[in-house]
């Protein structure tokens, strides 16, 4: 099965996964739901690394205590 990997802040992943973007500023809602606009179409779930670091954040950019999120994705179409 395919995947692509993203560094994501540790903050964003609630967000992800369960749809709860009740700590999220307005202006970080707009960033993520800009993200996950941009992810493949053929996108099915995400599988989160246990370790954390302190990386640049593909969302927002800024430095941060990030994982590894691998995305999974069926064949076909991409929307990159």
């Amino acid at each position: 099965m395919d995947y692509y990997t993203y560094t994501i802040a540790e903050h964003w992943v609630c967000a992800i996964e369960n749809g709860d973007y009740s700590g999220l500023e307005d202006n970080e809602v707009k960033e993520l739901e800009g993200f996950l606009d941009s992810l493949p179409s053929n996108a099915m779930a995400w599988d989160w690394s246990e370790e954390a670091g302190f990386a640049e954040d593909e969302i927002s950019g800024l430095m941060a205590q990030c994982v590894k999120g691998k995305l999974f994705i069926t064949e076909g179409e991409y929307n990159d």
